[in-house]
């Protein structure tokens, strides 16, 4: 007998209750490694410019209180693009950082060339094609009301990350340089030439993949997941939308390879890549449990407007943290998190 929708959402809160928060603190391996920790992945066309492409790439969530606000020296942060269908690299957009605090400098290159360089926190042009970088602290632009769901689906409206801060790259470029119109998005970090971290579509790892395989996804490729991933991801599935087993297998498709699937010629928001306004979380739920009528969580939208402008997130909290949720219920949260993510 089909479960019940609110049956469905405990099943997932039960099978997911360490975090439901896009990406962040999505995997054990990533415990005490905030700056290489990807906490979500944005694609979309300029709001200024419809024939260019914003690629966001955020890492350290909760930054200054739970992760720094520094990126890893050393470490190599990379947007990768497909523009060939088969969820492959064609172009790897990689940035790596120098110094520390205050003096921390990008590098920018495009398959191995080197395009932009700069300080972080000041926007720089990219190559000669009219495309612009900046990496530095922002506002994280996620907002969900993850207290509720710790507190068995019992959704307030209350933004958990609310007030928080986010390390971020934001990289603008011709659509027309990424090989389009098509493509795939996603982000990778590494160290040492050895992947730590993925994310193409929000939550995927977090609710989908199970706990005994969290670091095993974030270390493999997307062009993999359908072999390795994909009865974990619709049997998952198949548990919030009440046994419905060709749903799931439909979705599945859909979700695997973990890219972000976005039309550069399309301003369009999630499904078709991610904007910074899209209520994924309401999405993705009403979408895993085939609901008739929309699930949501009674948060709509960021706490702080976006600016519409290059570099389109709102500029960090200071001080920081500002957000009464984050400091009435993210801390103790937290800390029961990253308990958990040990654990596991």
């Amino acid at each position: 007998m089909k479960t019940t929708l609110r049956t469905s959402l405990l099943i997932l809160f039960a099978m997911n209750s360490a975090a439901f928060a896009s990406d962040h603190f999505d995997a054990p391996a990533l415990k005490g490694m905030g700056d290489l920790d990807i906490a979500d992945l944005y694609a979309f066309q300029s709001p200024t410019n419809p024939d260019n492409s914003v690629l966001i790439m955020t890492v350290n969530p909760f930054a200054g209180v739970v992760s720094g606000s520094e990126f890893r020296p050393g470490a190599t942060y990379d947007i990768r693009i497909d523009n060939t269908g088969d969820a492959v690299a064609d172009l790897t957009y990689s940035a790596s950082f120098t110094g520390m605090g205050d003096s921390q400098s990008l590098s920018l290159s495009l398959n191995g060339a080197t395009v932009a360089t700069g300080a972080v926190g000041v926007g720089v042009s990219v190559g000669v094609g009219g495309g612009m970088v900046q990496a530095g602290l922002f506002d994280d632009p996620f907002f969900f009301d993850l207290a509720g769901f710790e507190n068995g689906l019992m959704f307030t409206g209350d933004d958990t990350i609310a007030g928080s801060n986010i390390s971020a790259i934001i990289l603008e470029v011709p659509s027309s340089e990424l090989g389009g119109p098509n493509i795939g998005v996603w982000a990778t970090t590494s160290v040492a030439g050895a992947q730590v971290d993925r994310a193409g579509r929000p939550a995927i790892n977090t609710v989908l993949i199970p706990s005994d395989r969290k670091n095993e996804f974030n270390q493999t490729s997307p062009a993999d997941d359908p072999g390795l991933f994909a009865a974990d991801v619709q049997g998952s599935i198949e548990s919030l939308n009440g046994g419905d087993v060709a749903h799931a297998s439909a979705v599945t498709s859909i979700l695997l390879p973990d890219v972000l699937t976005f039309d550069t010629t399309n301003a369009a928001g999630f499904l078709n890549g991610r904007q910074l306004a899209d209520d994924v979380i309401d999405a993705e739920l009403t979408l895993l449990t085939n609901s008739m009528t929309p699930v949501g969580d009674g948060v709509d939208a960021n706490d702080l407007l976006f600016p519409g402008t290059f570099p389109y997130l709102a500029p960090a909290h200071v001080p920081e943290p500002s957000g009464l949720a984050l400091v009435a219920f993210g801390l103790p949260f937290l800390t029961r998190l990253r308990r958990r993510l040990g654990r596991s």
